[in-house]
């Protein structure tokens, strides 16, 4: 091993526990922000508390035990070699039309509702990304968008925008 492959090998383990110390900052973060949600005196549900204390358990425990693994002398592989060809340059095209559309759910979510509005934004992407299978676009669309609704709003009892569709909601 070389002096510069040494110096990388401890740039890269520093740059880990950073990420990995990074995951347990934000780990527990939510931890320490979740407990500020307001659960309703009549909720004998999970309650809106729930994903963020399990995301943020999940978030710190995962970091350290990276901390630990990178601690323990543990690097992650370089990299082989991405599927990608590195001589073509960034699609600005998709990436435009991608951040419109992030920008257009934001601005639709309200006025649109959740549901519809989510709809068209997992559309929107999966057909800029290449989706061009019509029956899979439209199912994983409608019906991933419909699952979360009623998981948060039946289950969890959490409050998403209903838009035009408040009426039949």
């Amino acid at each position: 091993m070389s002096v510069s492959d040494n110096d990388t090998d401890r740039a890269s383990g520093r740059g880990e526990i950073v990420l990995a110390a990074g995951l347990v900052g934000v780990g527990l973060y939510m931890l320490l922000s979740a407990q500020g949600i307001p659960v309703p005196p009549t909720d004998h549900g999970p309650g809106p508390r729930v994903f963020p204390y399990a995301v943020g358990a999940g978030l710190a425990l995962v970091g350290l035990w990276l901390v630990v693994a990178v601690l323990r002398g543990d690097r992650a592989e370089a990299e082989a070699g991405e599927d990608i060809d590195l001589d073509t340059g960034t699609s600005w095209t998709t990436l435009g039309l991608l951040a419109a559309i992030l920008v257009g759910y934001v601005l639709l979510l309200e006025p649109l509702g959740y549901l519809l509005a989510t709809i068209l934004f997992f559309g929107g992407v999966a057909w800029t990304l290449g989706s061009r299978n019509w029956r899979l676009l439209l199912l994983i669309s409608i019906v991933l968008p419909l699952v979360v609704f009623l998981l948060f709003t039946r289950g969890l009892g959490i409050y998403v925008p209903n838009g035009l569709l408040q009426a039949v909601i």
